[in-house]
């Protein structure tokens, strides 16, 4: 289920706001045969800033955490790797039209697809017993900016002043089995794999799928073929970015 309110995610798009997901056609065929968004685990993600802070926390913490400030510093490592590998996240694009530079990032062999929704839609597809989050990512600049450190999500929804072209709405889903005891016989969490399903229903999610502009034609017919075979009748048509100029 979603969950609207968080402290962590005051900062979502509008009802009708538009959403991309730009992925290779192994990933667009999983997500019709298993009905789920692959949510993926934060320490696997290219970004290693991922659930990190910047210059302006290091400098803010003394005053932050008073006494407790050495205990603090001393297990900072560990509880960041922890937080990064019991935090999964699937991540889309917003924007009204689609992305020249999401294709060149993401499917540069023109053999992919592009799911297309709204995040009200979005939102309301989640089935899953997971409590998911989600947001707008806001793009800072590290060494001037202080993020909270009331909540270990609030790290998630920040990045690096450069990816701002991705223009990136993230759900995020708190991830870990919860009660096992450790070989010093410990209770805790341990972290679920790089990858973990998360229940939709794809009928009320999607809008529209958008096959790559440089994919030959017979992949729109496969893509769609596929799509019908699955039970689903939304929408896929052929990327027209590639069309030749009137004149």
């Amino acid at each position: 289920m979603f969950e609207s309110t968080h402290e962590s995610f005051v900062d979502q798009p509008a009802a009708s706001q538009r959403l991309w997901r730009y992925m290779d056609l192994a990933r667009y065929l999983s997500m019709l045969g298993t009905e789920a968004l692959h949510f993926a685990r934060a320490d696997q993600m290219l970004d290693q800033w991922e659930g990190a802070y910047g210059s302006a926390n290091v400098l803010a913490r003394p005053a932050m955490y008073g006494e407790h400030y050495a205990m603090m510093e001393a297990n900072r490592p560990h509880r960041r790797e922890f937080a990064r590998s019991v935090v999964h996240m699937n991540c889309w694009h917003l924007s009204d039209v689609e992305s020249a530079a999401m294709w060149h990032l993401y499917q540069r062999e023109g053999r992919g697809v592009a799911v297309v929704t709204d995040w009200a839609s979005l939102t309301k597809s989640i089935t899953s017993d997971r409590t998911i989050f989600g947001g707008r990512i806001k793009y800072i600049d590290y060494d001037t900016t202080l993020i909270s450190e009331g909540n270990v999500l609030n790290a998630f929804m920040f990045k690096r002043e450069s990816y701002a072209h991705e223009r990136e709405v993230r759900l995020i889903a708190m991830t870990g089995i919860h009660g096992q005891v450790s070989h010093e016989g410990v209770a805790g969490v341990i972290p679920e794999g790089p990858v973990v399903p998360v229940d939709v229903n794809l009928s009320v999610m999607i809008k529209e799928v958008r096959v790559a502009p440089d994919a030959p034609d017979w992949i729109h017919g496969v893509v769609q073929d596929v799509t019908r075979r699955y039970g689903f009748d939304f929408r896929v048509s052929q990327s027209d970015l590639a069309r030749d100029p009137i004149a």
